[in-house]
């Protein structure tokens, strides 16, 4: 979850300067097709433009207009324990 959280965060592909351990809009709609192929349902789902930009809105779910690493982590969480996969069931054993 970090390794996709931070390739967006920035813009790089790891951690540098430019980064501020938050993703604003226009780093999402920069870098989610980077992230698609991480193994996460949720993040493999997003195929356009308008659902990345809906996607953000719910990963922000404080409304504060940034998502931070605990609302990514999160969302990812909540998608694989709902879709059943493998990392899903095993994310499910500390609730």
């Amino acid at each position: 979850m970090f390794d996709a959280f931070s390739k967006i965060d920035g813009g790089g592909s790891g951690r540098d300067a430019n980064d501020n351990n938050r993703i604003e809009l226009d780093e999402w709609l920069a870098g989610w097709q980077g992230v698609r192929s991480h193994g996460f349902v949720v993040l493999a789902a997003v195929t356009t433009k308008e659902q990345a930009k809906e996607v953000f809105g719910i990963i922000d779910d404080n409304g504060g207009g940034v998502v931070l690493l605990d609302e990514w982590c999160s969302f990812i969480k909540k998608g694989e324990i709902s879709a059943g996969t493998a990392v899903g069931s095993l994310l499910c054993m500390e609730e």
